[in-house]
């Protein structure tokens, strides 16, 4: 199967008092998304009974396991369609957040159960693994879809669609949606994972108590959100995905670096420029020099470039780049991290130079490369600590290219010290402010990520939210005020 049809349903938030009634219109919400004749179709978290159950969570339910699968089953049969739901069961003895696959014949293929749920559910294994029509599956119950530890395993295994019957919960205010991550998460890992993924949501208020943010929708590896429901009100969210071979963006690391760092707390004002690569090195260098200067006049101590190389390695090379940036950094008296193509011996890499008032501190060779990379000559570096330490920006942990697709190269660099995380992206494929905002909120640090006019650049403070981030499609700076928590290694 190459196209898969997928609808999701954002359901209204459940009523524990009426579960029975709630039960019977959700059986007709899969009766109405059947008339558009999907392939699958998704039910979020704890369709029964209801997800805000504390010590109810112990009684018996008034709809037994077997009934509850039995409907599911008989829907399946009926629309000829796969079902994929988020369901309490085991209810009294062991209480789990479930999530339920079931063929077009009724039967289960896989049942997942979340491994760290609210208290009054008992821990599950994890994310199960099915296959729908030859393609690979992965099916995630509760917030399990938001925990970078299953990431690479599932990447491993060529999974081409997740699905995540979590509701993101939330509340909301002008700015929108606030305490729920779902909105970055979920794109960066069908980035990472190389995998289409489909998250259900519900909207409304369940028992006065608990708010959701909506928003369940449908993420490409390398477009992001293609298809979203709003925030307020149910719905049912209808797309057709190509399920092509992943292409994931994670790869096995080897072991970190140890580094005796230790650093104060403090602030520092930070900027990243968003530029694409000029065949001109001259007009390159310009841009270059202008900016950093213009950073310095912001205020800026630290400021991230993108990769001045591009794709081509006959293109602006880090033995061009280096003289023009130390002269700016102790010029304007600033921290600079720029990545290029660095020759030597014979051998190309995409490195990130860090140079601090004019005087290079370290090199760092990025370790996890693209195909496109490994096909125009570049070969992955090795053994170089991507952490140093600085003036103006305490220990800084480098990131560059994809391993921003690797939630474990962001861990590495908070175990190992790091205040703050400066990555390079080079020229995106995709918009890089929810991976960085998806890495902060992860390892509680800020990342200040540099990226093509396209990819955008942005900064993120350490709960994931941005701080500042570029226009699409334009070279400019962005620059904000970061906080830097005292680390020792």
């Amino acid at each position: 199967m190459t196209e898969l049809r997928i609808a999701i349903l954002q359901a209204p938030a459940p009523d524990y008092g009426r579960a029975e009634g709630a039960w019977a219109e959700l059986l007709a919400r899969i009766d109405d998304a059947a008339q558009d004749e999907p392939d699958l179709v998704i039910l979020p978290e704890a369709s029964y009974p209801a997800w805000f159950l504390g010590a109810a969570a112990a009684h018996p339910p008034l709809l037994a396991d077997a009934h509850i699968l039995s409907d599911l089953a008989d829907r399946a049969r009926r629309h000829s369609v796969h079902i994929a739901a988020g369901l309490v069961l085991g209810r009294p003895g062991t209480p789990q957040n479930a999530a339920v696959l079931l063929s077009p014949a009724g039967v289960e293929l896989a049942r997942a159960s979340e491994a760290r749920p609210a208290p009054w559910f008992t821990a599950g294994r994890g994310p199960a693994a099915a296959s729908i029509g030859g393609a690979s599956v992965a099916l995630f119950a509760g917030a399990d879809h938001l925990d970078p530890r299953w990431v690479e395993a599932i990447a491993e295994a060529r999974t081409q669609l997740c699905i995540a019957t979590g509701a993101a919960r939330g509340w909301t205010s002008a700015g929108g949606t606030l305490g729920d991550p779902s909105g970055h998460v979920v794109p960066t890992r069908a980035a990472e994972i190389g995998a289409w993924f489909a998250a259900a949501g519900r909207a409304g208020v369940e028992a006065d108590s608990v708010g959701y943010a909506g928003g369940a929708g449908i993420a490409s590896p390398r477009e992001g959100w293609v298809a979203r429901a709003p925030e307020d009100r149910p719905g049912i969210v209808l797309h057709a995905c190509e399920l092509t071979p992943s292409q994931p963006g994670v790869a096995p690391l080897a072991a970190p670096s140890i580094s005796n760092l230790h650093a104060e707390g403090g602030t520092t004002r930070v900027a990243a420029l968003a530029l694409d690569p000029s065949p001109s090195v001259v007009e390159l260098m310009e841009s270059v020099r202008a900016s950093v200067r213009a950073a310095a006049t912001l205020g800026a101590q630290l400021v991230v470039l993108p990769d001045l190389t591009g794709p081509d390695p006959r293109a602006v090379t880090r033995s061009e780049a280096l003289p023009l940036i130390e002269e700016v950094s102790g010029e304007t008296h600033t921290l600079v991290v720029a990545g290029a193509a660095e020759r030597a011996e014979g051998v190309l890499y995409r490195s990130v130079s860090v140079v601090e008032d004019g005087q290079l501190l370290t090199t760092y060779r990025q370790s996890t490369l693209s195909e496109a990379d490994r096909s125009a000559g570049f070969v992955p570096g090795e053994g170089t600590s991507p952490l140093v330490q600085t003036e103006r920006a305490g220990i800084l942990g480098l990131l560059a290219g994809r391993e921003g697709l690797q939630p474990a190269a962001s861990a590495s660099l908070r175990r190992g010290g790091a205040q703050v995380i400066a990555w390079c992206a080079g020229a995106s494929e995709r918009a890089v402010a929810p991976v960085a905002q998806t890495r902060a909120w992860e390892q509680r640090l800020p990342v200040v990520a540099a990226a093509s006019a396209s990819g955008g650049s942005c900064v993120a403070m350490e709960g994931g939210s941005l701080l500042a981030s570029t226009r699409a499609g334009t070279p400019m700076l962005t620059h904000a005020t970061v906080e830097r928590r005292a680390r020792t290694s």
